[in-house]
């Protein structure tokens, strides 16, 4: 078994260095690439450097690029107190700088988040406030918050005047949809709201990373009914861009029908017909020939609707011949195989088969499935009266006692982000502003039994100082999304149960950035003996003075690939030392952590009986070389 030491790692680059060793191993030599060999494998794929190529290039991209691939050097504190329900729940809210926290949980929540939803700030020349030190984005993060020296660092907006109007906010963008993407699973959808001053900018910067096949709508939000005179065209929309991680995946689901009946009913129940052609135009019988065969039709059997037995089989009844085709007579395909079409066939009851044709008022006939599901396709307009920023407004207004947070997102309109892409599981916003999505899902569990769980992250931007907020006691805009959280909880809570509210997560846990409990090695030379002392000095202990094992056991857990929801408990099996075990459905393995000075005999005795696929962590310092040895010959032993 391995014995390792435990230190913070990022995964964004080494995952795609380990994809790429996997298709191409010749290319790496003793753990690098072998640029020469990487060439030659790529042959006539690889790319002229004097060849001119679509895409969308600004002043500082590089350096955007960069920033994705830079290993975090925060780490993500528990704020115990500021949540509710804080040793059950699985939602979670971080006041943080959103590009280190995504670093933080890339290791532990890639691959696993089904929806993000964000609302960047707009580029408007106004509100755009960003920290303007991207060499130390960690430091630069804690004096803005108070954290470190030279507080209130400055912040920068970004004017129109300024020669990298555009540039500035697609390089604040651009690392953080990099790090978005590797985060949302295969299935995974992600909607961002924006506006005209950055729409057509973001489509591109989303096409490169996403896929251009992978666009499935720009989606138009009418935000309100007009009346902006100051303008030659009243603006009443904006945009819900929507992109899927892979297209082949189908990660998207239909809306639910509202005020809908059936208008057929048989023996099964009720149901309405659906055309069994794929219309799909980019689907037909070149590209799909297994969804191309013929249907057979009797029309003297019918059923009280007029529709009419079908088969798969040619016989003395069975003689009109049906294939797909278009509107034109081209040949296109069906959206069922011959297999399943054969398994919803009842020959010569059309009131028994699922599958049923008939004739169109050309003289052609159709083919078609009896569906009896209530869903609908979502449209590229959203106007619904609960989508625009009024009822946004209102709903905070009412919740929180004062209109604390200007052009909040309505509930509805992220319910509805959410019926589309996300019945369960984990949803991230990291510009979460006030909290809407939280309160979008803690109501849809409640009302569907849903288990989604959000994950919430939101710079602690200062609130302006004669501000609403301000004056109602928020001193930052994740002050004011906390208390929103606290609020639905509070008002769910005295509601009456519901069929479906049973096993719902009202809680949330938060956490806010700070630094590594690791101590990192600082690789500038010392001048002098005395530097030089002290530096060795500073790194001789792998922990920052003063760590607290409940601050260091969140940093352990997104290290080892651990979510932050993971189950902690004591082990009761080691009464002499404090010994937590952490699972987590998406681990096959568990850790076993304990971070006592010293470890007795008993605890020695007991852990060597843990299995050999689970891994256990202590201090380097809490062990001597014969306990190190014979841990590590049972598990997977590492150690700080």
């Amino acid at each position: 078994m391995p014995l390792s030491k435990l230190r913070p790692t990022f995964t964004l680059t080494e995952d795609r260095l380990q994809e790429l060793q996997a298709v191409v191993p010749e290319a790496f030599a003793d753990g690098k690439i072998d640029w020469e060999a990487l060439q030659t494998a790529l042959g006539e794929y690889l790319e002229d450097p004097a060849a001119e190529h679509f895409g969308l290039t600004w002043p500082g991209k590089r350096e955007a690029r960069r920033l994705a691939a830079l290993p975090p050097q925060g780490a993500l504190l528990p704020q115990p107190g500021l949540g509710v329900n804080e040793d059950t729940t699985h939602n979670l809210f971080i006041e943080a700088d959103n590009l280190e926290a995504l670093k933080l949980l890339l290791k532990a929540y890639a691959g696993r988040v089904k929806l993000i939803y964000i609302d960047p700030p707009y580029n408007t020349g106004n509100d755009f406030v960003y920290p303007d030190d991207y060499s130390q984005p960690l430091e630069a993060y804690l004096r803005q918050t108070g954290q470190a020296d030279e507080q209130g660092r400055r912040l920068t907006s970004n004017t129109r005047a300024g020669g990298r109007f555009h540039s500035s906010w697609l390089s604040m963008m651009y690392p953080r949809l990099l790090l978005a993407r590797q985060l949302l699973s295969e299935d995974g959808v992600i909607f961002i709201s924006i506006d005209d001053n950055e729409v057509h900018n973001l489509r591109q910067v989303m096409q490169e990373i996403f896929g251009e096949e992978n666009f499935v709508a720009q989606i138009i939000v009418q935000t309100n009914k007009g009346g902006q005179d100051y303008l030659a065209i009243a603006k009443t929309h904006e945009y819900l861009l929507c992109y899927v991680k892979d297209f082949e995946k189908d990660g998207l689901f239909d809306l639910p029908k509202t005020d809908f009946t059936f208008p057929y009913k048989d023996t099964r129940g009720e149901y309405e017909t659906r055309e069994l052609r794929n219309r799909n135009p980019k689907f037909n019988r070149q590209n799909r020939p297994n969804l191309y065969y013929p249907f057979y039709v009797n029309p003297s059997i019918t059923d009280a609707f007029g529709y009419s037995s079908v088969s798969l089989e040619r016989s003395p009844e069975y003689q009109l011949e049906v294939y797909p085709k278009n509107s034109l007579g081209e040949d296109s395909c069906w959206r069922w195989g011959r297999s399943r079409s054969s398994m919803n066939i009842t020959s010569d009851n059309p009131t028994e088969s699922q599958i049923v044709a008939k004739q169109t008022r050309n003289g052609g006939w159709n083919i078609y499935e009896k569906s009896r599901i209530s869903t609908q396709k979502a449209k590229t307009i959203w106007d619904e009266t609960d989508v625009r920023t009024e009822a946004g407004t209102k709903e905070v207004r009412e919740l929180m006692d004062a209109a604390v947070f200007d052009h909040p997102k309505p509930v509805y309109l992220l319910k509805k982000a959410a019926m589309l892409g996300a019945p369960e599981g984990y949803i991230l916003d990291f510009f979460s502003g006030s909290g809407t999505i939280a309160q979008a899902m803690l109501e849809m569990n409640r009302e569907d039994g849903g288990s989604r769980q959000f994950i919430l992250v939101q710079l602690p931007e200062p609130t302006p100082p004669e501000s609403v907020a301000r004056k109602a006691g928020y001193a930052t805009i994740a002050d004011i999304g906390r208390e929103r959280i606290r609020r639905v909880i509070q008002r769910m809570q005295k509601e009456p149960p519901t069929l479906t509210s049973g096993g719902a997560d009202l809680g949330f846990r938060s956490f806010k950035l700070g630094r590594s409990h690791f101590t990192p090695w600082q690789p500038q030379a010392a001048s002098q003996p005395a530097q030089l002392e002290l530096q060795l000095q500073t790194a001789a202990g792998p922990l920052q003075p003063g760590w607290q094992p409940a601050d260091l056991l969140p940093e352990i857990l997104l290290i080892e690939g651990f979510p932050l929801d993971s189950q902690v408990r004591p082990l009761p099996a080691y009464p002499e030392n404090q010994v937590v075990e952490v699972s987590h459905d998406f681990c096959a393995h568990r850790l076993t952590i304990c971070l006592d000075e010293t470890l007795s005999a008993a605890t020695l005795a007991a852990l060597l009986q843990l299995h050999p696929e689970d891994t256990f962590i202590c201090l380097d310092s809490a062990l001597d070389d014969e306990s190190k040895l014979r841990l590590a010959d049972r598990c997977n032993l590492k150690v700080i």
